[in-house]
């Protein structure tokens, strides 16, 4: 049964990875898995058994999630992204409450107030780069011994922002033009067998970067969290609170092209979106509920876990 547990978190964290702007960090709290996530992550040459023992159904579950569900969430974001990522921004928020109590803070001090400001401003910045940065994204990769190298350092970049709470790889991959190129046209391709031979080149050097990067990372993020709590789960919401707001920018209209990559963000024309688009509003409120109260849900289910 725990491990039916583990696999079904693991499917929903993964949903997390394939969309832009929303932290499996973040869904990993909810379902109160994170700190153990970490701590098998950062001990798995210790304590080998223990450790693939938690780890293998969370991966498992995200494995599964990512490929059975890339190319139903790319054709749904096609399709109206503005009820599907309202739906994420609720899930984010809903869960806010959960970490500051998580910080058992029982006073607000400087230090914290300016490890939230720290991090806020860094994602501020990262979703501000991307809207400015010129349209360099690809589609496809030529490969060399570079490419190889550049798929490594990107599976570990994605893997560090995956563990930190707020930070979705999937937008720093969108922000640096390579979403498309691994997350739509590979892993939403998956079972496409005619490019199997180009879907491996991708995959096996990315997954090995994120395992060095997740390995890595995952120790000194445990000690950070265990030696300064507060201030650390005040930094996570400052990076959620702003990440709600970046999925919030991923949003597009779908009247302006088939595919979601292509159409234009509705912040550029709010009011006027607004106003054509009355039932993809109503809609996208809907999906806040429904996304908030999930998110209500899950960390339920941590505290029953911690009881």
């Amino acid at each position: 049964m725990t491990f039916l547990i583990l696999l079904i978190k693991g499917f929903l964290i993964g949903i997390a990875f394939i969309i832009p702007g929303v932290s499996g960090g973040t869904l990993a709290i909810y379902l109160g898995v994170y700190q153990e996530l970490l701590d098998s992550i950062g001990n798995i040459l210790k304590d080998f058994k223990k450790s693939v023992k938690f780890l293998f159904p969370i991966f498992l579950g995200i494995g599964i999630s990512i490929v059975a569900l890339a190319k139903l969430l790319s054709l749904l974001l096609n399709w109206n992204s503005f009820i599907i990522l309202f739906f994420f921004i609720g899930l984010i928020i809903g869960g806010v409450k959960h970490i500051y109590k998580k910080s058992q803070a029982e006073k607000i001090t400087v230090p914290m107030i300016i490890a939230f400001i720290i991090s806020f401003s860094l994602l501020l910045a990262l979703v501000i780069l991307g809207k400015i940065s010129p349209g360099n994204s690809i589609d496809y990769f030529t490969f060399n011994f570079w490419t190889y190298l550049l798929l490594m350092g990107l599976g570990a970049l994605a893997s560090i922002t995956m563990i930190v709470p707020g930070i979705s790889g999937s937008a720093v991959l969108l922000v640096l033009g390579f979403y498309t190129a691994i997350v739509s046209n590979v892993v939403g391709n998956i079972f496409d067998f005619t490019s199997i031979w180009y879907n491996i080149q991708v995959i096996v050097p990315f997954a090995l970067g994120a395992l060095i990067g997740i390995v890595g990372f995952s120790k000194l993020l445990s000690e950070v969290l265990r030696k300064f709590p507060k201030e650390t789960y005040f930094a996570i919401l400052g990076f959620i609170i702003m990440s709600a707001i970046g999925v919030f920018l991923e949003i597009k209209d779908p009247t302006t092209a088939a595919e979601f990559s292509d159409q234009l963000p509705i912040y550029e024309n709010l009011i006027i979106f607004i106003g054509d688009h009355i039932w993809s509003v109503v809609g996208g409120i809907i999906a806040f509920v429904g996304g908030y109260i999930g998110s209500i849900y899950m960390t339920k289910l941590d505290k029953e876990v911690n009881k």
